[in-house]
């Protein structure tokens, strides 16, 4: 294991399809833990339930922001968006990975049901099927002190999920915004290049997202306002601690 802190910026939409991004500086816990079963990681806090030499079944973790109605010009009027948080399964195969074992592709597949979280509740969203090939190029292989990441691949939800982000209900309907009921089905895609590197017991790492929402059955709602955007984040990261057995971690 290996702890740490630093400060990281981020700045992207406050929903995806919203004119109006939003930027925050905040502290950056860093927690990295390979257990033979348990792993937080930059990919998230996962289980492995099924682990082979090509495949691998994990169980993860990810969240979403809250959103307040006020911040975006078209839900001004309308309720929040309570923090989200998505958990499920996630089968992958490790389609390529040469003898130098310096780069590796690998195809993932996460289904992930949408949990809205707030102090009084925790309510059902509906789910997220979004398949990814995430290819990894190691320091090696770059002959310097980077590590890189290409991913792209689209987004499926069910209508449920798509409604909680991009329904108008006839209450919330006026002149410029009509009432609205999107379908399940494609959410859009997106390409995500990543990289990180080492400066003694310093971690830099940052991250450039686009996301494309042509297509998407949801692209007519009047709650969209783009149909593509970027997300670009960076952190440093100051290690404090590490396990006593460090030659244990892969």
């Amino acid at each position: 294991w290996e702890v740490g802190v630093g400060l990281g910026a981020l700045s992207r939409p406050c929903v995806r399809g919203a004119d109006r991004s939003r930027t925050d500086i905040t502290p950056v816990p860093y927690v990295q833990y390979r257990g033979e079963y348990l792993r937080v990681d930059e990919e998230g806090m996962r289980t492995y339930i099924f682990r082979g030499d090509n495949t691998r079944l994990d169980f993860s973790l990810a969240g979403g922001i809250p959103v307040p109605s006020g911040d975006i010009i078209a839900r001004r009027g309308m309720p929040s968006l309570s923090p989200t948080v998505e958990i499920g399964p996630s089968l992958e195969f490790l389609l390529w990975y040469p003898e130098k074992r310096d780069r590796a592709l690998w195809l993932k597949l996460p289904m992930r049901a949408a949990l809205s979280v707030d102090w009084r509740n925790i309510e059902y969203q509906g789910w997220v099927f979004a398949p990814y090939l995430d290819y990894r190029i190691s320091r090696k292989a770059l002959a310097g002190p980077w590590t890189m990441t290409f991913s792209l691949g689209p987004q499926f939800a069910d209508k449920r999920y798509h409604d909680y982000f991009y329904e108008v209900e006839s209450a919330y309907a006026t002149a410029a915004r009509p009432e609205y009921h999107p379908d399940a089905g494609y959410s859009g895609s997106r390409i995500t290049i990543g990289m990180q590197k080492w400066l003694g017991s310093y971690w830099l790492g940052a991250f450039l997202r686009y996301d494309d929402l042509h297509g998407a059955v949801f692209s007519d709602s009047p709650l969209v306002e783009q149909q593509h955007y970027y997300a670009i984040g960076a952190a440093i990261i100051k290690l404090l601690a590490v396990s006593k057995n460090p030659e244990q971690n892969p």
